[in-house]
């Protein structure tokens, strides 16, 4: 493989720490692999004294498989060289791994340096927030108790009436919070101290957050002073506005004033504001000019913008700052100890469990790996030593989102010259994870470029192998004018710019443009104008509710899917690398979403409704769906019967099928008691038939309520679905098999929560609650796999790393999501803690200047991810990237961000960040980015449609029909007879069932033979409707049928083991042991006939079987079969037919006997010969087609007539 110059520094450079700054697309896994290779070959280093640190297990599997083949090939070329060898043995004991993985090696190999038992194992996190909830209820509840006033203040201060949840959630938070740093109590208590009043400071600037406050406020000074300036210069160029010119002039030189102030102290700064005014517009009504109009709405706009900010922030003096801040300190106190609290009885319990949780994993390898010394400073342990001495490289994917934990325990292993890093700051998306970009941009800054430098050398990689010039250019004139130092945390020039490395084939003028489509949800148009001219009313009726009906996410997604159908129907061609052009298929598109969690559900179902297949990751509608509630609502009724809603919903439910009647006459027959107690009320004092339904529910609802005392509980789900028939009834609803898998999932998932340490029923239902009011990840069934030939819906974040060959950016007009920094608390990594202030004796709140200074920090950080977040969005597309998006009204936007981008003073090229700011979607900063650069349709071309663009092409898509004109003379009224009259030829298809038992086969054979068959009979018999009502549905039948006679006949036959030498006695034994298991009921004993079963264990028949090398019984098959082989008129139509072959056994020499028991009472073996003849040839049938050997012997054998019957077939 051909290298750059930049690949080649980034394999074979060494001596120093490195950075690799490695743009999207740039290969630098390849790369990293290339210098893991080379520094075994050349520099003779062994595979297992190389760290390689990566982001996930997928891609330290994939590392794995690239290096694996990497060195298969260079043994190609040298076959004799045992090194290479050897390091294929060594590639499985390698350190090619996760950072998790790392650790968790650190801490089994030295789990008895922290007093940590060998035999610990991780804790799902599942059981982890349940065994929180756990702690944190204790603790509050031991503070109660103690009536410690200073922890009713801390109650009162962040609780409300209805209950004390917000501060557990809280404080929960801030502990979660702090497990990102490395020393996480320590952390706590620092930012809680910040909050002691220090001797000196006499002005608020001096503090950490006053300095912040003011930083803003400059900023924004700056930025209107700017703006006041244009409008000035505008001004100036007509005489006859000079006075309007000099007004604004003033106003410049009082936020000058202002501005000045600010620089020296807040205290200046605050009373510079309590003094400052405007004067007032001149009015003069016999000049009218536009310019001056224009002139005085902009400044009211920035004077009206600029003084509502100054007033925020400067709201009171240095005292009063300080006063509000420090009031919050007794409070934080407190709330500081109840964490500590919460986190060593957390502590305690986990080591009483003998468990870990995720952040253990990283916390204790850290403690095995790093003490403190005397002045404490952090200095390696022995452990930490030895590490030092194995690895001869550390390398580190995806250096962008580490986190400061990480990066202490990297640092303390390596030998400070031996660390190679390989990321994108740009690509730096996880914050919500505690990473930590900052410590990437550090090096980026620090590390020298050229050489290495006493820090570090730093590589860039900047060619593109990915996509077409067309998506890198998009890309880059974005970038190059949001993202900067301010906003992005990196200034986006020609140094970051996307550079073409990949050679793609070239396609036709605009074939592989960018696209922008805006949908423009502004309908003031008249409807007759859309559809066209001429009377046409009623059809504007409809196409107007139409579009009321349609939600804005709606109309997007419906108009990608057709975006999508036009793609396909085209035959759009994309390159491949082996085939050249090809067509596009739909694992080709990928349609990308800032969240998934509502959006997803709603692409989803556009997509499918055009018969598009789709795959999406989005989770959060499994526990909402209505399989998965009906079961837990049982399941809380199992808990809980007094809980109503539940109840009632499973009563209406399928399980119950109670009708809202019903559910009316139960209660009214108690009314003021719970809904439970009204139907122990009602199982006695209603009339039939809804007595015994209501006697009935209440026996399955007791009998499962038994069995959950003794069963598992994903036992007792089963048992609940077998019962109910519930699991087979929603097999037969829409998306069944989606249902079906739903259903197995909540057992699996059941089964895999009872391996942890909380059990029972009650904390099943708590945990799946947690679930609900939380973002644990649930996610539900999938019948169809994403590497399927589907369009994929992802995630942003699922989707980095990964590459298309079109991309769908889609509800690009969502804000970005701040409502975090509406909490009563925010938190910070390095400026700590910003609470509310709250006097609840007083009911005063408001925000602290802590708070306050949080919130802009906060804001900026989070905005600088979402641009990072559209980077990753934009450079996943491979050759065709089309950006989706809704819009109010276009029009009255597009002046809008004209007159912003006017006002807002523009630097160095870039949109003002302030700008930015203030539009927080992807699409406004994508078309600012437009209206700015005054981009050409060759570059991105923008589309404008209207919601009637989308809705009418729904409306081309619908048939239509012609009605049948009466004015016209029928002539033929023969013909028109024939037609009516007209029948289907192969009538008799139209009533065969698709899939059938053998059973039923040999019935409908049997009537046809005899000329009888009833089609609708024999159809609803087939249908299984009576099958799939749940068991509670019948009424109690104590009458034993023959068929269930041989029914239990046949399954004492199935568990009697051939093998065996039986007597009455052990056969006795055999049937009270079925009886006590429930498997058949004590008054069903006497229909198994022990003496029929003794004659036939000692038959020859059964002597023959036990002969054979191999018995098998009971085994179901499923075949096809014509119909032509049961009705001589059908035609060539398959039948789906499912049976159970009761015993066939398998000869030494490899003969096959099968057989099939009867109870039928018979006069002769040979009316059970006509009977069964079919049913036999079918099960041979089946047998020969699963073995793929011929089956020698095909025998009945009939318990009434006690004898084997031997067939010719």
């Amino acid at each position: 493989m051909k290298w750059t110059k930049e690949q080649s520094d980034a394999i074979y450079k060494k001596g120093s720490n490195i950075l690799v700054a490695a743009a999207a697309g740039s290969g630098k896994t390849a790369v990293l692999v290339e210098r893991i290779i080379q520094k075994i070959l050349n520099d003779g280093v062994d595979i297992d004294k190389l760290l390689v640190v990566t982001f996930t297990n997928a891609a330290a599997s994939e590392m794995r498989e690239r290096v694996l083949e990497a060195i298969y090939k260079k043994l190609d070329e040298e076959p004799e060289n045992e090194n290479l060898q050897k390091q294929i043995i060594l590639l499985g004991k390698s350190n090619i791994c996760t950072i998790h993985s790392f650790c968790l090696d650190v801490i089994k190999n030295n789990f008895f340096e922290i007093d940590l038992s060998a035999n610990f194992r991780i804790a799902s996190e599942e059981e982890i927030e349940l065994l929180k909830q756990e702690v944190i209820e204790d603790v509050f509840e031991r503070l109660y108790e103690e009536q410690d006033e200073e922890f009713e203040k801390l109650v009162n201060t962040y609780t409300e009436y209805r209950g004390d949840e917000a501060l557990k959630e809280i404080a929960l938070n801030i502990y979660k919070f702090m497990q990102s740093s490395p020393f996480p109590n320590e952390w706590l208590e620092e930012k809680v101290n910040m909050f002691e009043r220090k001797e000196g400071q006499a002005d608020f600037s001096e503090s950490i957050w006053g300095e912040i406050l003011l930083k803003n406020l400059k900023e924004e000074l700056l930025d209107a002073i700017n703006g006041l300036k244009l409008v000035r210069e505008k001004l100036e160029r007509y005489p006859e506005l000079e006075k309007w010119a000099l007004t604004i002039a003033t106003d410049i030189d009082g936020l000058k004033g202002l501005y000045d102030s600010a620089n020296e102290s807040w205290d200046k700064a605050y009373l510079y504001k309590e003094n400052l005014k405007f004067k007032s517009w001149p009015i003069d009504r016999k000049l009218e000019h536009l310019a001056k109009d224009e002139a005085q709405d902009s400044r009211k706009m920035i004077k009206d913008k600029i003084m509502k900010h100054v007033g925020n922030i400067l709201t009171y003096d240095s005292n009063a700052a300080f006063n509000d801040v420090y009031a919050m300190k007794e409070i934080l106190e407190k709330l500081k100890n109840v964490i500590f609290e919460f986190d060593k009885n957390f502590k305690d319990k986990k080591r009483e469990r003998n468990i870990i949780d995720f952040n253990d994993i990283e916390h204790y390898a850290l403690k095995i790996l790093v003490k403190k010394d005397e002045d404490g400073n952090c200095i390696p342990t022995d452990v930490a030593k030895k590490y030092q001495e194995k690895f001869e490289e550390i390398a580190i994917d995806e250096y962008q989102d580490s986190n400061q934990v990480q990066e202490y325990i990297l640092n303390v292993v390596s030998r400070n010259n031996n660390i190679f890093m390989v990321g994108d700051v740009k690509q730096s998306i996880y914050k919500f994870r505690q990473a930590c970009p900052e410590l990437f941009l550090g090096k980026y800054e620090n590390y020298s470029l050229e050489n290495a430098n006493e820090k570090g050398l730093k590589i860039q990689l900047f060619k593109n192998f990915r996509s077409r010039k067309n998506v890198l250019d998009v890309t880059n004139v974005v970038f190059e004018n949001i993202m900067s130092k301010t906003l992005g945390d990196i200034d986006y020039n020609e140094n970051e710019y996307l550079n073409l490395g990949a050679s793609y084939e070239d396609v036709e003028q605009g074939v592989g443009t960018a696209e922008l489509d805006i949908i423009d949800l502004n309908n003031d148009e008249p409807i007759s104008a859309w559809i066209g001219d001429g009377d046409e009313d009623e059809e504007d009726d409809s196409v107007e509710e139409e579009i009321k009906a349609l939600e804005k996410e709606e109309i997007e997604a419906s108009h990608v899917a057709q975006r999508i159908e036009e793609l396909i129907n085209n035959k759009y061609q994309v390159f491949d690398k082996k085939l050249g052009f090809r067509e596009i298929t739909y694992k080709d598109i990928v349609i990308l979403l800032r969240s998934t969690s509502k959006s997803a559900p709603i692409f989803e179902k556009e997509l499918l409704k055009r018969n598009i297949p789709v795959f999406s990751d989005s989770s959060n509608e499994y526990l909402d769906t209505i399989e998965i509630q009906t079961i837990t609502n049982l399941l809380k009724v199992l808990d809980n019967p007094i809980d109503d809603i539940p109840l009632v919903a499973v009563l209406r439910s399928e399980i119950g099928k109670f009708t809202d009647n019903e559910i009316v006459e139960i209660r009214l027959a108690k009314r003021d008691v719970s809904f439970y107690e009204s139907l122990l009320v009602a199982k006695d004092n209603l009339e039939e038939p809804l007595k015994g339904k209501v006697n009935k529910f209440l026996e399955d609802l007791n009998k499962w309520q038994n069995e959950s005392d003794y069963l598992s509980l994903a036992e007792l789900i089963w048992n609940i679905y077998v019962d109910t028939g519930f699991y087979n009834y929603v097999g037969l609803m829409p998306n069944g098999s989606l249902r079906q898998a739903n259903l197995k999932m909540l057992f699996e998932r059941a089964k895999e929560y009872e391996k942890t340490s909380f059990k029972g029923l009650f904390n099943f239902i708590r945990f799946v609650e947690k679930l609900k009011s939380g973002s644990s990840d649930m996610s539900a069934a999938k019948i169809i796999g994403e590497n399927e030939n589907v369009v994929r819906i992802m995630s942003i974040h699922k989707s980095k790393g990964l590459e298309f060959p079109v991309v769908f950016l889609s509800c690009t007009s969502k804000r970005v999501n701040l409502q975090d920094l509406n909490s009563n608390l925010l938190f910070h990594q390095k400026y700590g803690i910003g609470p509310q202030y709250i006097n609840y004796e007083k009911r005063v709140e408001y925000s602290t200047a802590a708070k306050d200074a949080l919130k802009i920090i906060s804001r900026d950080e989070t905005i600088s991810e979402e641009m990072r977040v559209l980077y990753v969005a934009l450079t996943r597309a491979k050759e065709k990237l089309i950006i989706t998006g809704t819009c109010k009204d276009y029009e009255k936007d597009n002046a809008k961000k004209n007159e912003f981008l006017r006002i807002y003073n523009t630097s160095s090229g870039k949109i003002n960040p302030l700008l930015l700011k203030k539009y927080i979607t992807y699409l406004d900063w994508i078309l600012l980015v437009i209206k700015s650069n005054e981009l050409k349709d060759d570059l991105i071309k923008v589309r404008i449609l209207k919601t009637k663009d989308i809705v009418s092409k729904e409306d081309e898509k619908e048939v239509a029909i012609k009605e049948f004109d009466f004015s016209k003379e029928i002539e033929n009224i023969e013909e028109l007879e024939k037609e009516f009259n007209w029948e289907y030829p192969n009538m008799i298809a139209t009533n065969l069932p698709i899939k059938s038992t053998v059973s039923k086969i040999k019935e409908m054979k049997s009537e046809v033979d005899n000329n009888s068959i009833d089609f609708e009979r024999m159809s609803n018999k087939e249908i299984g409707i009576e099958a799939l009502k749940p068991n509670f549905m019948y009424e109690e039948d104590t009458k034993i049928t023959g068929a269930r006679r041989g029914t239990l006949m046949h399954l004492f036959l199935q568990k009697i083991n051939l093998k065996e030498e039986y007597d009455i006695a052990k056969l006795e034994n055999l049937r009270e042991k079925l009886i006590a298991k429930g498997i058949i009921l004590d008054e069903e004993k006497n229909s198994i006939n022990l003496n029929k079963i003794m004659t036939f264990i000692n038959s020859d028949f059964a002597k023959k079987l036990r002969e054979c090398e191999k018995i098998e019984k009971e085994k179901a098959f499923c075949i096809k079969i014509k119909a032509s082989e049961i009705f001589e008129e059908a035609n060539d139509e398959d039948i789906l037919v499912q049976g159970i072959i009761d015993v066939y056994g398998i000869t030494k020499n490899g003969d096959i006997i099968l057989a099939d028991y009867k109870t039928d009472f018979v006069e002769n073996e040979i009316e059970l010969v006509n009977k069964y003849q079919k049913q036999l040839e079918i099960y041979k049938d089946a047998l020969e087609k699963g073995l793929l050997k011929k089956v020698n012997e095909v025998y009945i054998y009939s318990l009434y007539l006690n004898k084997d019957i031997k067939l010719s077939l």
